[in-house]
């Protein structure tokens, strides 16, 4: 089960997906377009506590993890590139890790205060033909990846996991709402549905994250979905 939190400026949302296309359960409330921060607070704590525990006991199991999609100014977006030179060789995944892994951590260190929440490659340059995927390993002179990161305030993200570690649940992925209306909500979608898709792999050029232990070849992260 993945659980998704909606937390916009006129309403609260709770769904639970069992696969991209199967929604379980499905709550929300609207928020009066006076209510106060404080009131705010409370309204969230309440449907929260509610909504939880209706989930935990319908389906038997515990939320460990829940993914938010909200909206806030903090979000920003960064585009950045990153070239590599060759000599005709083939390219393969080790080497766009290398450049996606190299990019990311430049990110990261201009932005000390933010955490990249997204991370998506928009294109493939090869040799100045520019392509929107890639099939598989390839051979080029030159090849340049143009990425679009979204990051979001750290201290945004620290006061919404104390709120979540209330429930002993922990936050997964982050979505701004502006993205998903701008690029992913279809007609008839709401905006947990529009998560669920980025969540299950429907963006086949999102690069996603995932910790490693071993250190032989100096990466910490890896990178996965390029060839879909």
């Amino acid at each position: 089960m993945e659980t998704f939190f909606y937390i916009g400026l006129d309403k609260l949302s709770l769904s639970v997906f069992e696969d991209i296309d199967k929604k379980i359960f499905e709550k929300e409330t609207l928020i009066q377009k006076n209510t106060d921060g404080k009131n705010s607070d409370d309204l969230l704590d309440k449907f929260l506590e509610e909504n939880v525990i209706k989930v935990e006991k319908k389906f038997g199991k515990f939320i460990n993890e829940i993914n938010l999609i909200i909206f806030d100014p903090n979000f920003v977006s960064i585009q950045a590139s990153i070239k590599k030179h060759g000599k005709g060789d083939k390219i393969d995944k080790t080497d766009l890790n290398r450049m996606l892994f190299e990019l990311k951590q430049e990110i990261k260190e201009n932005n000390i205060d933010k955490t990249i929440t997204y991370m998506r490659i928009d294109n493939f340059i090869l040799d100045k033909k520019k392509y929107l995927t890639l099939q598989d390993d390839f051979v080029c002179n030159e090849l340049c990846l143009q990425l679009d990161f979204i990051c979001l305030s750290n201290k945004v993200i620290d006061d919404l996991s104390k709120k979540i570690k209330r429930y002993q649940i922990s936050i997964g992925k982050i979505f701004s709402e502006e993205y998903l209306n701008k690029y992913c909500i279809q007609d008839g979608e709401d905006e947990c549905q529009a998560a669920a898709k980025l969540k299950y792999g429907n963006d086949e050029n999102e690069v996603h994250l995932i910790k490693k232990t071993t250190i032989n070849s100096g990466f910490f992260e890896s990178f996965f979905r390029f060839f879909n």
